[in-house]
C-alpha cells in the first residue's frame, strides 16, 4: 500500500458528491541510477541524454498499462501521463483514490493541485535613458560575461528551455536565437498553456520574454541583455497559475527529449517539499541537465525558499555537511548593483517534509543550505514583449543570469556534467554574507569569467569529460521493488543486438523461471516478471547470457 499526500486525504473528506480530486499518481518502476551511470560511461552529453529519456520511456509505460486499463473503467478527466515522474496526472474521485492506494504497483498519490504560479516580479517598470543607453547590461557586466566573450565563448551550441510564461520570438534581440524544429512542426518550442496553438509559444506576459532576453538577448535593438547571446532558445510557454504544475513536467520532459542542455525556471509552489517536482527534478539530473531555479521573492524571513527551488543540488559544497539525495536544480537569489542581498530574496534553510522515504532526507537537524548561488535580480534591464527593452526586479531575473552561465561553460566544455557546471560556479563565485555557503547568498555572486577560465583548466584533463571511457558491456539494472512480492521490474543494456536469454535462479544455481529467451536489438530494454506463485520466499539471481557477455543482479522475493 502506498503512501497519500495529507491535502488528499483532506481534500477526499471534504469532497462535494461528483467532485474530482486533482492528484499526482506514483507507480513502481524508476529506472536504477547506479545501472545508467555504469552504461552511460563513455557516452557524451547528448547521448546520455538520449539514453536516459529512452530508459525512463520505457519504465514508464510498461509501469502504467495495467493502472489505465483500471481507469477506463473510472470517472476520470484530464489524464496526463508522464515519464519524467512514473506516474500520472488526473482529476477523479475518492472511491477511485481509494481503490489506487491499495494497488500494489502505486508508490505514493501527491497533491495535483498545490498553490503554483510564476515568480511574479516584485516590480516592473519602464527602461530609464540611463539603463537605455548602456551597450551591456549592468547585470550582464556584474558577472563578466564580456570577458568570456572575448575568449570566443557566448553560448553557441547550447541550447537553453526557458519553462515561463512563453518568448516573443519576434523580437529584434532574440528572433535570430529560437530554436526550431521544422521537420518534426515544432516552431520555437511548445505551447502546453491548454489554449491556443500547442506549436506556438509565443508570450502574453512579459515575464518570458524578459527572461529569454536575459539568457540570449543578442543586443540587436540596442542594449545587450543575453549572458550567452549566442545560445539558442527554446520557449516553453506552461500554464503560469495554480493548478498548471503538470505543465511544468510536461516541459522538462519536452526540452529533455529535444537536446536542451540547460533549463531556466522562474516558478514556484507551496507548501513546499513537492514530491512529485523533486521526483522530475531527480531524473532531469540523470539526463544531465543543468536547471536554474528561482529561490522565490518571499523573503527576507528564513525557511521562504519554494519548490522547485527547495530541491538539492547537483553537487554539494564543502559546508554542506549532511548530505542527503540530490537532482539538477541550483537555486538562484538575487543581488543588486552593489552586491547586496535583495531585501525580497527568499533564504533557506530547507528542510524536508513528512517521514516518507525517500522525501524525508533533510531535516530541522540536517537542513539544505539554500540558496546555492545568487546574481544579479534587482532594476534588470532585458527584452520587453513587443520590442525594446523593461525592467524588472525578482529573483525571476536573476535566475536567467545563471543559466547563460551555464551555456558559456558548455560552449567551453560541451562535456561538463551537472555537477561539474554546479561545483565551477559556486566554488567561483564572489563570496558575500557569512564566511563560505549561507542561506542568503548561497556560495556567492556569480562570476561568469572565473568559472570560465576553471573549465578552461579541465579541458583535456580528468574528470573534464567521460566521452573517452570505454563503454559497457551487458549490463543488469537492480530489480525494483526489492524484496518483491507479486512482480518485479529491470532493464537490460545490450551494447548490440543479439540472441539473449535472462533466467532467474536460486541460492543453489537451479533455474527455476526463464523471463526471455530470443533477440533483442541494441540499447536498453525494460522487463516486468510476474512472480510465479511456485516461488517461494528468499534470495534470487536474475542472469542476462548473451554472446557479448553475462549480467547478473540479485533479487529478493517476500510475499
Amino acid at each position: 500500500m502506498g503512501g497519500m499526500h495529507p491535502e488528499v486525504a483532506r481534500g477526499m473528506s471534504l469532497a462535494l458528491p461528483g467532485e474530482l480530486i486533482p492528484i499526482v499518481v506514483h507507480l513502481e518502476g524508476s529506472i536504477d541510477p547506479d545501472w545508467v551511470e555504469g552504461v552511460s560511461a563513455g557516452m557524451t552529453r547528448a547521448e546520455r541524454r538520449q539514453f536516459v529519456v529512452d530508459a525512463l520511456q520505457s519504465a514508464a509505460a510498461l509501469s502504467r498499462s495495467d493502472v489505465l486499463a483500471f481507469l477506463e473503467h473510472r470517472t476520470v478527466r484530464r489524464l496526463i501521463p508522464f515519464w519524467l515522474v512514473n506516474g500520472f496526472y488526473c482529476e477523479t474521485d475518492p472511491e477511485t483514490i481509494r481503490l489506487l492506494i491499495e494497488r500494489p504497483d502505486v508508490v505514493f498519490i501527491d497533491h495535483g493541485a498545490p498553490e503554483a504560479g510564476l515568480v511574479e516580479p516584485v516590480e516592473r517598470r519602464p527602461a530609464n535613458q540611463e539603463e537605455l543607453d548602456r551597450a551591456v547590461a549592468w547585470g550582464v557586466s556584474k558577472i563578466n560575461a564580456p570577458s568570456v566573450w572575448a575568449l570566443g565563448y557566448e553560448g553557441q551550441g547550447v541550447i537553453v528551455g526557458v519553462i515561463d510564461t512563453g518568448v516573443d520570438y519576434t523580437h529584434s534581440d532574440l528572433g535570430s536565437n529560437m530554436w526550431h524544429d521544422t521537420p518534426a512542426g515544432f516552431h520555437y518550442g511548445y505551447n502546453f498553456y491548454g489554449t491556443g496553438d500547442p506549436l506556438n509559444p509565443m508570450d502574453d506576459n512579459g515575464h518570458g520574454t524578459h527572461c529569454a532576453g536575459t539568457v540570449a538577448g543578442t543586443g540587436a535593438a540596442g542594449t545587450e541583455t543575453g549572458v550567452a547571446p549566442s545560445a539558442t532558445i527554446m520557449a516553453l510557454r506552461i500554464y503560469y497559475y495554480t493548478g498548471g504544475f503538470p505543465t511544468w513536467i510536461q516541459a522538462m520532459e519536452f526540452s529533455a527529449e529535444h537536446g536542451a542542455s540547460v533549463l531556466s525556471m522562474s516558478l514556484g509552489t507551496t507548501p513546499v517539499g513537492n514530491a512529485t517536482l523533486r521526483t522530475a527534478e531527480e531524473n532531469v539530473l540523470l539526463a544531465g541537465i543543468y536547471h536554474s531555479v528561482a529561490a522565490a521573492n518571499s523573503g527576507p524571513g528564513s525557511g521562504t525558499i519554494r519548490a522547485s527551488g527547495d530541491c538539492p543540488p547537483p553537487w554539494f559544497h564543502p559546508d554542506q555537511t549532511f548530505q542527503g539525495g540530490q537532482t539538477a536544480v541550483v537555486t538562484v537569489g538575487a543581488t543588486d548593483s552593489n552586491d547586496n542581498i535583495a531585501s525580497f530574496s527568499s533564504r533557506g534553510p530547507v528542510t524536508w517534509w513528512l517521514n516518507v522515504a525517500p522525501w524525508n532526507d533533510y531535516s530541522d537537524t540536517s537542513p539544505l543550505i539554500k540558496p546555492d548561488i545568487s546574481g544579479p535580480g534587482v532594476d534588470v534591464l532585458s527584452a520587453q514583449l513587443g520590442g525594446g527593452y523593461t525592467t524588472m526586479s525578482g529573483t525571476s531575473m536573476a535566475t536567467p543570469h545563471l543559466a547563460g552561465v551555464a551555456a558559456l561553460l558548455l560552449s567551453i566544455n560541451p562535456e561538463l556534467t551537472v555537477a561539474q557546471l554546479d561545483s565551477l560556479i559556486e566554488t567561483t563565485s564572489l563570496d558575500l554574507g557569512t564566511t563560505g555557503k549561507d542561506n542568503t547568498y548561497g556560495a556567492g555572486r556569480v562570476d561568469a569569467y572565473q568559472a570560465a577560465m576553471a573549465a578552461l583548466e579541465m579541458v583535456g584533463t580528468e574528470g573534464g569529460t567521460s566521452s573517452n571511457l570505454p563503454g559497457p558491456s551487458t549490463a543488469l539494472s537492480s530489480v525494483q521493488p526489492n524484496p518483491a512480492r507479486s512482480s518485479a521490474s529491470f532493464s537490460l543494456y545490450l551494447p548490440a543486438g543479439a540472441e539473449v536469454s535472462i533466467s532467474v535462479f536460486d541460492v543453489a544455481g537451479r533455474a527455476v523461471a526463464q523471463v526471455h529467451s530470443g533477440h533483442l536489438a541494441a540499447g536498453s530494454h525494460r522487463f516486468l516478471w510476474s512472480l510465479p506463485e511456485s516461488i517461494g520466499n528468499g534470495i534470487y539471481f536474475v542472469r542476462a547470457t548473451a554472446p557479448g557477455g553475462e549480467a547478473v543482479t540479485r533479487m529478493t522475493i517476500l510475499r
